[in-house]
């Protein structure tokens, strides 16, 4: 997967920009995005981030994709921990928030994961953020060429040589009295806006190729 996102060409956009950004954080942020582009995510924080000293830990599930993730994230030097990131202080979460606020990791974590429905936020990244004070980053990536999984989620594969393009919204903070209504509005804005930059990483790589021609 490394070498096939390494073949690949990124779009120089707003998004990239904000993407290099991360590396000055002055805290943990939680890096949210959607479970079918996971590989294309991981393997961009590895090689813009991580390299450059970039701490990372991920939540892995316990099925067959998330083995597949644990691989990824450990043969890059990421804290791995296995779990499930629904809501309820599962061990999973509890792991993610020791290395957040006592280890000081940032975090990649997929809303959507590990079993669906796709582009569905549940309630585990919104509950994280108000445990530990942390910020959401959401975030979205596209590929111009790109091969479909047969899973659930329809897995982004990108061919060698393709275009990707990245795409960050504004940090979106969870109050830490926050009640659960405070919770479900903070749930359904980060839903919307991984949609929304969904749509504005396809659109940057439609720009670029239509520039081309």
């Amino acid at each position: 997967m490394h070498a096939l996102v390494g073949s690949c060409s990124l779009a120089r956009n707003e998004g990239l920009r904000r993407f290099d950004a991360l590396l000055n954080a002055q805290s943990p942020v939680i890096i949210a995005g959607w479970h079918n582009r996971f590989l294309i995510m991981s393997a961009l924080i590895i090689k813009r981030l991580m390299k450059k000293g970039f701490k990372l830990a991920m939540m892995s599930s316990l099925s067959k994709d998330g083995q597949l993730g644990a691989i990824v994230g450990k043969r890059s030097g990421a804290l791995v921990v296995r779990g499930s990131s629904n809501r309820g202080g599962t061990k999973g979460v509890r792991a993610l928030y020791r290395a957040i606020a006592k280890e000081g990791y940032s975090i990649i974590i997929l809303p959507d994961g590990s079993q669906g429905p796709v582009y569905e936020a549940k309630m585990g990244t919104p509950v994280l953020a108000q445990l530990t004070g942390a910020p959401i980053i959401p975030m979205s990536v596209y590929c111009g060429k790109a091969w479909r999984a047969g899973s659930w989620d329809r897995l982004f594969i990108p061919k060698p040589f393709s275009k990707i393009s990245i795409a960050i919204g504004d940090k979106i903070e969870v109050g830490r009295n926050g009640k659960e209504d405070e919770l479900e509005q903070k749930r359904l804005q980060l839903q919307n806006e991984l949609n929304r930059l969904a749509e504005v990483a396809q659109l940057s790589i439609s720009d670029v190729l239509e520039k081309e021609l």
